[in-house]
Formats: structure tokens, sequence, C-alpha cells
């Protein structure tokens, strides 16, 4: 079995980890992170409409399409 590097965020984050004392602590450093990356992600899906050009028009019409692959018998 391959062993795995941690990279110094992990590493960090794991050093971090040894102050949490309750399963409280843990959800709250959790939800932190969840957080974190919610932002990040919509962050990167703005940029992805900016630089593609779509509109709330575009999310429209394509939540209108229907593009299945029809079923030959």
């Amino acid at each position: 079995m391959p062993t795995t590097q941690l990279n110094s965020a992990q590493l960090n984050i794991l050093n971090l980890m040894s102050y949490i004392d309750t399963e409280q602590e843990q959800k709250e450093l959790q939800d932190i992170l969840l957080q974190f990356y919610r932002q990040k992600t919509d962050r990167l899906l703005l940029q992805f409409q900016k630089e593609n050009d779509i509109t709330q028009q575009t999310l429209d019409d394509w939540s209108c399409q229907h593009e299945r692959t029809p079923y030959n018998r």
C-alpha cells in the first residue's frame, strides 16, 4: 500500500486539531472549514460565469432544456 505524504497545510490543521477538547469544538472547526470551501467554490463559480459570459438568462434557458439521449429499441 503506498504511503501518503501530508502537505504543510494538512500538517498545520492536524497541529491545530490537538487543541480541540470537545465534540462541540470539533463541529465548530468543521463548520469554519466548510464555510471556507463554500466561499471558495462561490468565487470560482462566479469567475467561471464571468469568463464564459453565463448570465441568469443562460442558466434559466439551460434549466428548460431536455438533452437526454433517446432510447432506441
